[in-house]
């Protein structure tokens, strides 16, 4: 139970100051309805006692004034718990979306976005209602329960009694209905995050699935998968309706058990003033009977939102409390050279089970082009993937600048480091805001902007579509596939860093175009190391060095006429790509 309550770490000082307030006028509104029975009592004696209307309206007043002064203050506590649990849930995605931030790819992978996305709204809300309901209700109830309890506990012992056993009941109720649905719910929370995934491919992958004419095929996929959900929502729902009936018929038995003891002991009293006495005693033990139960009854709602506000604060907290492998060291500058070493690296992704770098080595100099070649899963993209530190080797080290990675702050490393992945990545929003991106942003200007865009030769198109303030959308959506490349090609360009990794970001581009930028490019970079990943040779064959990978390793390094005489793979690659007409100056 005190797992679920672990939410206040997330409670700043005004929070608790509300917290502090909201219990303070509970306590009131609280005073307020117990005093509400004690006037109604009042009331029957005037009218038991032959009393005249104005004395019974007289009596009336401080009642009405009581309700009406309950229901101003629970309409403040409302407002303020709203406030509370919204604020909260507010700092919860807060410290989440930065957590997140802080994670390598590795945790990515190992929690998926998609579950990252449900975490950080779904789960998140449900807290939040969690709050709502809990927070006024936990005051209110023991408040309520117990201090209706003292009331009437020098009342007639037999109808404490009965109230008693009703109080258990309701106990027991409680946690065999908690018992029941705390399991449905922790699964309800992951086939959330099975839907959530199947909606997004949906969404995305729609020109592949209409190409192939696959709807029936995912309709079918979301149909599996919004089944699973539905069905197991409603076998937590049905645990949960129990609890209305049961409820209902606990608090009825109660009353109806105070009102038939109460007629026997009426019944055995002889005389007529004591008679009308106890039943004034019956209608107000009555009554604060059963709002001692309405107290047990109002944590009801508490433990029905229980069993999923649980299972969300566990998966947030499983966010929170997974610490980041990639972590910052103090190194801020090193030699600013630009050299790069790899010793001895090898590397396995937490999914497989086998390594997807062995034991790779080799030296890029400071200002030299090293072009990275191999078939598709050789481990290219791993390779240059260590180098901003989205992963980090399991053996062996990456050396920049003189310095091992692992010393440098995130911030200088990658701030040294201009990468275009494989798969271009635009945002949404304006052309200026994509390209002059990130650390520095601030000191770049327009010029700087357009420098890079015309390096990129994408400079005329984005004059034609209304400048840098033309609006891109997500996933740069009305941008062709070569178009987002160089876009992000820009985006390196405009940062001017001392390491460009570009990951083969040119394979949507033409030849006559690719030709061009990477004219330009060696301009540009001709002060800068860089590392270009392809499968082309015709790209390759520019650089100063080509290494050739396979399986993980590095098989041969050397110019392209080096290669061509004495590695196979190279000579393998060349003779497909010559007879498939993709090798060019």
């Amino acid at each position: 139970m005190a797992g679920i309550f672990s939410f206040v770490r997330f409670f700043t000082r005004k929070e608790w100051a509300l917290t502090a307030v909201v219990f303070a006028m509970i306590v009131v509104e609280v005073w307020f309805d117990l005093e509400i029975p004690q006037y109604m009592a009042d009331i029957t004696d005037v009218i038991t006692s032959g009393g005249t209307p104005d004395e019974v309206v007289s009596k009336s007043y401080a009642m009405v004034g009581c309700a009406v002064a309950s229901l101003i203050i629970g309409l403040m506590v409302s407002i303020m718990v709203g406030w509370i649990s919204t604020s909260v849930a507010k700092t919860i995605r807060e410290r989440e979306f930065e957590h997140v931030q802080r994670f390598s790819m590795k945790e990515m992978d190992l929690i998926s976005s998609y579950s990252l996305i449900t975490r950080s709204t779904n789960d998140v809300k449900q807290i939040q209602d969690f709050i709502g309901i809990a927070l006024e209700s936990l005051i209110r109830a023991p408040v309520l329960s117990i201090w209706a309890v003292v009331r009437i506990s020098t009342a007639n012992m037999t109808w404490t009694a009965v109230t008693m056993v009703c109080i258990v009941a309701m106990v027991i109720l409680i946690l065999t209905i908690m018992r029941l649905s705390a399991p449905l719910f922790r699964r309800v929370q992951q086939l959330n995050d099975g839907l959530n995934s199947v909606t997004m491919e949906m969404v995305t992958g729609q020109r592949v699935i209409r190409a192939y004419d696959a709807q029936d095929l995912e309709r079918e996929r979301f149909d599996k998968a919004s089944d699973a959900l539905y069905e197991n929502n409603i076998r937590a729902n049905h645990v949960m309706a129990a609890s209305v009936p049961f409820n209902g018929l606990i608090r009825n038995s109660l009353t109806m058990a105070i009102y038939w003891l109460g007629a026997f002991i009426i019944a055995g009293t002889s005389s007529e003033p004591e008679r009308l006495t106890l039943f004034g005693d019956m209608i107000v033990f009555a009554t604060y009977a059963t709002m001692a139960l309405n107290g047990f009854r109002t944590l009801v709602n508490i433990f029905n939102a229980f069993p999923k506000a649980k299972v969300s604060l566990e998966r947030i907290f499983e966010v929170l409390d997974t610490d980041p492998c990639v972590v910052g060291g103090k190194e801020e500058e090193g030699d600013r050279s630009g050299s790069i070493r790899f010793r001895d690296v090898t590397f396995r992704y937490p999914s497989s089970q086998n390594d997807a770098l062995k034991g790779v080595s080799f030296d890029v100099d400071p200002g030299e082009t090293v072009a990275i070649i191999g078939a598709t899963g050789c481990g290219k993209t791993t390779l240059v993937d260590l180098i901003p530190r989205f992963y980090d080797p399991d053996s062996g080290s990456v050396v920049i600048d003189g310095v091992d990675i692992r010393e440098y702050s995130l911030d200088s490393i990658r701030g040294k480091i201009g990468f275009v992945p494989q798969r271009a990545t635009v945002l949404s929003g304006s052309v200026r805001d994509n390209v002059n991106y990130g650390l520095g942003s601030q000191d770049r200007g327009d010029d700087d902007i357009w420098r890079a865009l015309e390096i990129a030769c994408i400079d005329d198109f984005i004059r034609d579509i209304g400048g840098l303030d033309a609006s891109l959308t997500e996933d740069g959506r009305n941008l062709s596939g070569g178009q987002k490349q160089r876009v992000t090609i820009a985006r390196a360009v405009c940062r001017h860093p001392e390491i460009f990794v570009f990951d083969d970001c040119f394979s949507a581009i033409d030849y006559r175009t690719d030709l061009e930028v990477r004219s330009r490019l060696r301009k540009e970079t001709k002060d800068a190391t860089v590392i270009l990943v392809t499968q082309r040779i015709g790209t390759a064959r520019t650089a100063d060095r080509i290494v050739v990978m396979d399986d993980g390793t590095i098989v041969d390094q050397g110019t392209h006429e080096e290669l061509m005489q004495r590695c196979s793979i190279y000579q393998e690659i060349s003779d497909s790509q010559e007879t498939g007409g993709d090798i060019d100056g």
